[in-house]
């Protein structure tokens, strides 16, 4: 019996000591949940005033645009109005010459339109990724701050709980942080109204005249 008794306080004493191990790699083997948030990055740069203040300088750079377009759109038109006229009264080989500078105008007309499209687009880019850098420097501050593992765009996330999103935390931080952004100057000639709904660039006509018979040689 005593044998027996020495036997079972022994593995009792053993079990003591193995206690804190075991716990310790029981606790280690259990994942973690990271601490998360969700910021609407979508509503941000609609609601940010510094957002705000890049739409109005977009809006108002398309409209001038616009208004540029449609006065070189009308004196491309009456120029191809006149050339008309003049076709019956010109030689074929002052006619050709004539329509084809009128269709060296329509040309770089388009060219100018398409590298202020261009231009216009980038300045808009370059406005917009100043905003989102700043926007993500503020969700790094609110995140450092609260000892956050993870901050989850809302656009990737199917379902979260509403004390999870710090949107507005972030909003109130970036329109401190950036309360306005001028776009970049930049842009060639009058061309269209700028990316996304602008005014279509200019167009060549869609047939143009061939040139004309030669005319009856008058009598002397």
């Amino acid at each position: 019996m005593k044998s027996g008794w020495k036997t079972f306080a022994l593995a009792a004493l053993l079990a003591l000591a193995l206690a804190p191990t075991l716990a310790a790699t029981a606790l280690a083997q259990t994942p973690i949940a990271p601490v998360t948030a969700i910021i609407d990055i979508q509503r941000i740069l609609r609601e940010s005033t510094a957002a705000q203040s890049v739409r109005t300088q977009l809006d108002d750079r398309r409209g001038k645009l616009r208004d540029e377009f449609a006065k070189l759109e009308d004196e491309l038109r009456s120029a191809e109005q006149e050339l008309g006229r003049q076709r019956s009264v010109l030689s074929p080989e002052a006619f050709d010459e004539k329509r084809q500078a009128y269709e060296r105008r329509v040309a770089d007309a388009q060219r100018k339109a398409d590298i202020s499209r261009r231009q216009l687009d980038d300045a808009f880019q370059t406005a917009l990724k100043e905003i989102q850098t700043a926007m993500f420097e503020v969700a790094e501050g609110i995140a450092t701050k609260r000892d956050l593992d993870l901050v989850l765009p809302r656009s990737q996330v199917i379902f979260a709980n509403k004390e999870l999103d710090i949107t507005d935390e972030v909003l109130k931080g970036l329109n401190a942080k950036l309360p306005a952004v001028k776009m970049p100057a930049g842009r060639a000639g009058p061309p269209d109204g700028g990316p996304q709904g602008e005014a279509p660039a200019p167009q060549k006509p869609a047939a143009q005249a061939p040139a004309p018979a030669p005319a009856p040689a008058k009598k002397k």
